[in-house]
C-alpha cells in the first residue's frame, strides 16, 4: 500500500528531456520508415495482406489472446501485492480495457491509470494504491522485456547488429549483462524489505517470490506478443524464433521511448531495420496485420466493454438514488380529519 510522503514535484527540466528524447526517437523513426517506404510498392503490400491463410490469422488471434490473458496476471499480482482481492471479473475487465487503451493510445500512465481507477475504485481500491498498481504493471513489462532481450541476444546476438552496429560477441555480453542485471534485482528485492521512498509516496517491493512470478508474466506475456507477429512474417530469411524475441524487445523499447500512440510507426520501423532481408512488401503486410490483430480489435472490444460498464454503473446509481428519495406516501403532511 503507497504511503503518503512530503515532497516536491519533479523539476521540469526532468519531464521537458524526457519529451525531447521522445520526440527525437520518434522524428529517427519516421525518417527511416520513409526511406524503406520508398523502396516499397503499396499495391504489392495489399496483395501481400491478402494472401496471408486464414489459419495463420487464426494462430496469430489465438497468440493474442493469450497475451491478454497473461496481462490480467500483472494486475492480479498488483493487487495481491497490495492486500486487495477483487473478483476476477472485475480485474479480467480493468486490465484488458485499460491494456486496450494504452496499447492504442499511448500514454499508459494516463490512459491505463484512468481505466483502472475507473473499474477499480469502484470495487473499494484506494485511489492512491491505483497510482502504484500502473508502477507495478509497468514494472513487470519492463522486466519481462530485460529478460526476453536478454535471452535473444544470448541466443544469437548477431540478429541486433543491424540496428546497434554492436559486433555479436558483445551484443552477447549485453545479453548477459541484462539477464545479471534481472537476476541482481530479484536477489535485491528478497532481501530489501524497508519501504521505498520515490517522489511523493513511499511502497514496499515485491518479495523474491512475487518478482519471479513478475519476470515469468512479463516473459510470458512479451513471448506471446511477439509469436503473434512472428508467425505473420515472411518465412524467407526470418530468424529463429529465440533471436526474433530480441528483435521484438528492442523494437517494444524504442517504440515506448518514442512516446508515440502505441509506438505507431517507430515499433514497425525497428522491427523492418532489424529484419533486412525479409521482403519489404511481406513485412508491411505481416505488421500492418499485426497491428491490426494485436491493437484495433482488442482496442474496439475494448471501448465496447468499458461503454457497457459505464452504462451498467450509471443505471445503478440510478437506482441507489431512487432507493434513497423518501416515497411520496411517506413524505406528504398528515392532514386532519374533518
Amino acid at each position: 500500500m503507497i504511503l503518503p510522503r512530503e515532497g516536491a514535484p519533479a523539476p521540469l527540466w526532468r519531464k521537458l528531456i524526457g519529451l525531447v528524447a521522445g520526440l527525437i526517437v520518434l522524428a529517427l523513426a519516421l525518417v527511416a520508415l520513409r526511406g524503406i517506404s520508398r523502396e516499397v510498392d503499396l499495391a504489392d503490400v495489399i496483395d501481400a495482406v491478402h494472401a496471408t491463410p486464414t489459419l495463420t490469422l487464426v494462430f496469430a488471434g489465438l497468440f493474442t489472446v493469450l497475451s491478454y490473458i497473461v496481462l490480467t496476471g500483472y494486475d492480479w499480482l498488483a493487487l495481491g501485492h497490495l492486500g486487495y482481492r477483487l473478483p476476477f471479473r472485475t480485474v479480467a475487465n480493468g486490465s484488458f480495457v485499460s491494456y486496450t487503451m494504452s496499447h492504442t493510445l499511448g500514454l499508459t500512465a494516463l490512459t491505463g491509470g484512468t481505466v483502472r481507477y475507473r473499474f477499480y475504485t469502484r470495487a473499494g481500491v484506494k485511489p492512491l494504491d491505483v497510482v502504484l498498481i500502473v508502477a507495478l504493471c509497468g514494472w513487470t513489462f519492463w522486466l519481462g522485456v530485460v529478460m526476453l532481450a536478454g535471452i535473444g541476444l544470448v541466443l544469437d546476438p548477431a540478429v541486433a547488429s543491424p540496428s546497434d552496429h554492436l559486433p555479436p560477441e558483445l551484443n552477447r555480453w549485453l545479453g548477459l549483462l541484462l539477464l545479471a542485471g534481472a537476476g541482481g534485482y530479484s536477489l535485491f528485492a528478497s532481501a530489501y524489505r524497508r519501504p521505498i521512498r520515490l517522489w511523493q509516496m513511499e511502497f514496499f517491493l515485491p518479495n523474491g517470490r512475487s518478482t519471479g512470478k513478475q519476470l515469468l508474466l512479463g516473459a510470458l506475456d512479451l513471448g506471446f506478443a511477439a509469436a503473434a507477429l512472428y508467425i505473420l512474417l515472411p518465412a524467407a530469411d526470418l530468424p529463429p524464433f529465440p533471436a526474433f524475441l530480441t528483435v521484438y524487445a528492442v523494437a517494444m523499447i524504442v517504440g515506448a521511448l518514442s512516446h508515440a500512440p502505441g509506438g505507431l510507426g517507430v515499433f514497425e520501423a525497428v522491427v523492418m531495420v532489424m529484419l533486412p532481408g525479409a521482403a519489404k512488401e511481406d513485412l508491411l503486410a505481416a505488421l500492418f496485420l499485426f497491428r491490426l490483430i494485436y491493437t484495433l480489435l482488442p482496442f474496439a472490444l475494448g471501448l465496447l466493454l468499458l461503454a457497457i460498464t459505464e452504462f451498467e454503473a450509471f443505471r445503478h446509481r440510478r437506482a441507489q438514488a431512487a432507493m434513497s428519495l423518501p416515497s411520496p406516501a411517506t413524505d406528504a403532511p398528515n392532514r386532519a380529519s374533518p
